[in-house]
């Protein structure tokens, strides 16, 4: 147990950092930002000077379609790789974000009237309280009345319908993955063969499965109050049975 602790201890900082997450991750497409996206500009109804910052902006999809509608947007995530394209897609078209590496359990020293953090982009640490300084940067960094928005998983439908194994190939390298749950957490083990792979590349994820009633007490703790659940991209109640997401919308108070 130790040892599987130890292997996914610091997962995303090789994982997200590689050019094969970019490609197993392909099909994470712009469309399906752009429809989050028009859901938060419905519910969030921010002025078009608003400070928006994307907390764990991964290649920078969210973050791009929020600028692409006037938004001034700042947006920081731990994967130099991630940031680095995030930077070139921004400049190929000619918006202004700007981007920096960097951990979300470090605040950054200036206040936004809006944090998302999107895409299941939280519970990546083994410890709880690791996980929920991460709440804590928030807090820190929103003004009083600044909305917060966090977008998850529905872990009550990942217990239950995760598929245990996949597997697939891009061209000339294959992948498997199997997927399994301990410790209170989603894991998935993903191994990479063939094409300009010698033998074998391995990575894993983890992902806590934090479900509601946690995430509501570790709001209140923080004054962070709830106005919205979504339980998809539609804007659809959510149902913790057969929900894809939990989307939380808060305002600090």
């Amino acid at each position: 147990m130790k040892e599987e602790l130890q292997k996914t201890a610091n997962w995303f900082e090789e994982w997200f950092d590689s050019p094969l997450y970019e490609k197993l991750y392909a099909n994470r497409d712009e469309e399906e930002a752009k429809q989050l996206i028009d859901l938060l500009e419905k519910t969030l109804n921010l002025s078009g000077c608003s400070e928006i910052l994307d907390l764990g902006c991964g290649r920078g999809r969210h973050a791009i379609s929020l600028a692409q509608r006037g938004y001034r947007v700042s947006a920081i995530d731990l994967s130099e790789e991630a940031i680095k394209t995030a930077r070139e897609k921004t400049k190929r078209m000619g918006l202004k974000i700007r981007f920096e590496v960097r951990d979300m359990r470090n605040p950054l020293p200036r206040k936004f009237d809006a944090i998302v953090n999107l895409f299941t982009t939280f519970g990546y640490f083994a410890r709880d309280e690791e996980n929920t300084r991460v709440l804590d940067s928030v807090t820190e960094m929103l003004d009083p009345g600044g909305m917060f928005v966090l977008d998850y998983m529905n872990s009550n439908k990942v217990k239950k319908t995760f598929q245990p194994t996949d597997h697939g190939r891009f061209r000339d390298i294959s992948f498997k993955v199997h997927r399994y749950i301990s410790r209170g957490s989603i894991i998935k083990d993903i191994e990479f063969s063939g094409g300009p792979i010698k033998g074998k590349k391995q990575y894993s994820e983890r992902v806590k499965l934090y479900e509601l009633d946690w995430f509501k007490k570790e709001f209140e703790k923080r004054n962070l109050q709830i106005d919205h659940l979504y339980g998809d991209y539609h804007g659809h109640r959510f149902d913790p049975e057969s929900s894809p997401r939990l989307m939380i919308v808060s305002h600090l108070e």
